[in-house]
């Protein structure tokens, strides 16, 4: 059983935590930390763990094993190498970093400490997902020419000036490091590594100083391209679509709903299993700290997402595409 502490204690430690506690065998949170006293308490309370008074503390406890990162996106860094620096593994929610150079440090830090590090993308332990894998390894989608995504929603309409995500620092590219990079890490596992970016990144109804609406085409090292949307002040949507020489796959992702053309005519209308996706990713994260089976998104993967982020915003302030080297 892993033990681990659950730190920077917002919405998303809350959903981590929920998805495990009293159902996993292989990992529990035992503490917790955040910068707010008033946290810890109510943390520890529901869920019944202890908690420390600092994260210096939490990394120095020989009790704790590992230590799950919801903390602010910048930070990342310093907390995942500081965490394995003192033994622990590290379970760091996405985007892996900020910065690209930040995840590589990352990444030296766990080879160089033989640590386990693993990131958040928990989307690849969707049905959806799994669903157009396996029509992928079975080459039942053909060539694939072009993949489009858009992952939205309208939670920064609420943020308030002194959020932690209200800013340019922490959402790089508005919302593309709160969601967009989720579907940048289906997108880049379909199409292989990206090798181009133009974009657009604008700032057209939030209040707070970070931009809202962002759209990006991709050309991918596997020959298709792709382009992206991610806005931070519309309704909800979650669509990831493939377009292949014999079949188009259109999918609402966190719906679990797959519509299928066939290039002889045929429909097809599926509504897949939900899955737990948070409580499969911890579990493969227990799994991996102790070797017993390898963690699905690797660390050169989700570095890669970073990078595309970062060339994201590059592209949209220079007004020109950006090939990545």
């Amino acid at each position: 059983m892993i033990k681990a502490a659950s730190i920077g204690l917002g919405w998303w430690s809350d959903e981590l935590a929920k998805s495990i506690y009293k159902k996993s065998k292989k990992i529990k949170i035992v503490s917790c930390y955040s910068k707010s006293k008033k946290k810890r308490i109510n943390f520890s309370k529901k869920y019944k763990t202890n908690y420390h008074d600092s994260y210096n503390a939490i990394v120095s406890d020989p009790g704790i094993n590992a230590v799950i990162l919801t903390t602010p996106h910048s930070l990342h860094a310093k907390h995942a190498i500081q965490a394995m620096r003192n033994g622990k593994h590290v379970f760091v929610e996405k985007p892996m970093a900020t910065k690209y150079l930040d995840a590589k440090k990352m990444i030296n830090a766990a080879k160089k400490y033989k640590k386990n590090l693993s990131v958040g993308h928990n989307r690849r332990y969707s049905s959806v997902f799994n669903y157009i894998n396996n029509l992928n390894r079975q080459k039942k989608i053909g060539k694939i020419l072009h993949i489009e995504a858009n992952y939205s929603a309208s939670g920064a309409m609420k943020y308030k000036k002194k959020y932690w995500r209200a800013n340019r620092k922490e959402s790089p590219g508005g919302a593309v490091a709160a969601m967009g990079i989720h579907m940048i890490d289906l997108m880049c596992f379909f199409g292989g590594t990206i090798k181009s970016v133009q974009s657009l990144v604008k700032k057209f109804a939030v209040k707070v100083d970070m931009d809202d609406t962002t759209s990006a085409l991709f050309e991918f090292n596997k020959n298709c391209t792709g382009n992206l949307t991610t806005i931070c002040a519309c309704p909800y949507t979650t669509t990831f679509n493939i377009f292949g020489t014999n079949m188009n796959i259109f999918s609402d992702v966190d719906g679990n709903k797959i519509n299928i053309f066939h290039k002889n005519g045929k429909k097809e209308k599926l509504k897949l299993k939900n899955k737990d996706t948070l409580f499969l990713e911890l579990q493969e994260f227990a799994d991996s700290c102790y070797n017993k089976k390898k963690y699905k998104i690797k660390n050169s993967e989700a570095a890669h997402n970073v990078k595309i982020m970062e060339t994201i915003v590059k592209s949209s302030k220079k007004s020109r595409k950006i090939f990545i080297s």
